[in-house]
């Protein structure tokens, strides 16, 4: 299942508004069992380690972060967000 992310602006960046990101994806993509979710980040100009981190966190703690897949992005804000990310204890993917 990919969630194109662009739908929830092209400026992605307080923790807020990637805390109802979170919640609304958990809510309205519901994975069968074994699939994927896979954020793709096509459309998103820039985008926040705080944003990010409030949708990895809602959603693979739902679904386990072996399901929940970041799709690459040529995009610097994301590249550098998902390390960020990455490095922090508990978040690596």
């Amino acid at each position: 299942m990919k969630v194109e992310l662009k739908k929830f602006g092209e400026i992605l960046t307080s923790r807020p508004s990637g805390r109802e990101a979170g919640l609304t994806i958990k809510a309205y993509f519901k994975p069968k069992p074994g699939d994927r979710i896979e954020l793709d980040f096509t459309g998103v100009l820039a985008m926040g380690p705080s944003w990010l981190d409030e949708v990895l966190t809602a959603l693979r703690s739902e679904y386990g972060k072996e399901r929940v897949i970041c799709l690459p992005s040529e995009n610097a804000s994301v590249s550098e967000s998902l390390g960020i990310i990455e490095q922090q204890p508990g978040q690596q993917s």
